[in-house]
């Protein structure tokens, strides 16, 4: 009877550091937690109830309420314990999962940035690859452009060489036309005077071929008077 007499009887600071220390909390099972250290609260509660009432029925009661409210006091500073880290848990646990999704959203900004700069570029890119294309066909129907002038131009020097070498040509030919005019009468007049000429050869031999026919006839007939011998 005596040591549990001592125990009622010390003081409350010692009786208090027999509390355990509360149990490890996560943030699944910090609602489970809860519950029980409301459980612990209530038991200790109906604990203490019947303790007082225990205590009423004795003779010496010396300590007894004290140590049931000690053991209520106990039980509340353990139920008050779990709830506290059960709270702080979840708190942690929230805390944790704000700054997971601000983390995410960060990562996710960061990659939006990262895409809407890929995307800037490759804009830019193809941008500038449109303009090399654009500068490319431009320089091409330039190039097209000054060719066909070119070819204009050089058609249009030949047509003037031509019509400058048509005009000397009938420059040429108006200078020389009296010279030819005159060289054309003279072809003219020498083959007047060869057609003449064949022509009085023609009319000296048909003249010569009838007078031999003449004299021929004329001998033939001399021979026919003379008289046979």
């Amino acid at each position: 009877m005596a040591m549990p007499l001592l125990l009622l009887l010390a003081p409350a600071s010692l009786r208090a550091q027999a509390v355990a220390p509360p149990p490890t909390i996560t943030a699944e099972s910090a609602v489970a937690e809860r519950a029980r250290a409301k459980a612990i609260r209530d038991a200790a509660e109906r604990r203490y109830l019947a303790d007082k009432a225990d205590c009423n029925t004795r003779m010496i009661a010396i300590g007894c309420l004290t140590a049931a409210q000690e053991r209520r006091a106990a039980a509340g500073r353990e139920a008050e314990a779990i709830r506290k880290e059960s709270h702080r848990v979840e708190r942690e646990a929230r805390q944790a999962k704000v700054a997971e999704r601000e983390a995410q959203r960060a990562a996710a900004a960061t990659a939006q940035a990262a895409d809407n700069q890929a995307r800037v570029q490759r804009h830019r890119a193809e941008e500038a690859e449109r303009a090399a294309e654009r500068q490319r066909r431009q320089g091409e129907a330039q190039s097209r452009l000054e060719g066909r002038r070119a070819k204009a131009a050089d058609e249009r020097e030949a047509r003037q060489r031509k019509i400058e070498a048509r005009r000397q040509d009938e420059a040429r030919r108006a200078a020389a036309a009296p010279e030819n005019a005159r060289k054309a009468a003279e072809r003219k007049r020498k083959h007047a005077d060869k057609v003449q000429k064949i022509e009085q050869r023609e009319r000296d031999y048909e003249a010569q071929r009838k007078y031999r026919e003449v004299e021929k006839a004329a001998a033939e007939a001399r021979r026919a008077a003379e008289p046979t011998r």
